[in-house]
């Protein structure tokens, strides 16, 4: 991972954000079963979701495989270098999606920004972009988040990426 995170003084990483359609919470192992279950259940769609040259997710990864995925995940939140949250459903019985806030190379740009959403929860996504970069920019002060595959195409951002190394 390149770059780091320049977080406002004083700024406490939120662990929960509660939302009427979803949960947010810190992505951990004990996520494990269902995250596992979310993303094999949209294997075809989600391929590409973190850019072309990101073989995630791939049919045969195995859950002790996710569970070390999850493992850096945490030590990364722990360790204030990237976050990432599990998008629960409101019951918080099932993971429908993830968040990933990380740094980036672009200097730019303040965050990298990817997410998804498993195929019979994909029509929050809309609503849940545009309250994502509302709430990245009210708390967590980033100005400038980069969003690839979204609002910038792969092309763009690998082009931004080699420009700034």
């Amino acid at each position: 991972m390149n770059g780091t995170l320049k977080l406002k003084d004083g700024f406490e990483v939120p662990t929960v954000i509660v939302h009427d359609q979803y949960v947010l919470e810190v992505l951990a192992p004990k996520h494990n079963d269902i995250d596992y279950d979310a993303w094999t259940s949209s294997i075809k769609e989600l391929q590409g979701i973190f850019g072309p040259k990101n073989k995630w997710p791939e049919e045969g990864y195995t859950k002790e495989q996710n569970l070390n995925d999850l493992d850096r995940h945490y030590r990364e939140f722990e360790e204030s270098i990237a976050y990432a949250y599990t998008i629960l459903s409101p019951d918080r019985k099932s993971c429908i999606g993830c968040l990933y806030i990380r740094p980036t190379p672009v200097v730019t740009f303040d965050t990298r920004v990817d997410f998804w959403f498993r195929n019979s929860h994909n029509y929050l996504e809309s609503l849940f972009f545009d309250e994502l970069k509302r709430w990245l920019k009210s708390e967590w002060q980033f100005s400038n988040a980069l969003f690839p595959g979204r609002e910038t195409t792969w092309e763009e951002y690998y082009q931004l990426v080699d420009k700034s190394m």
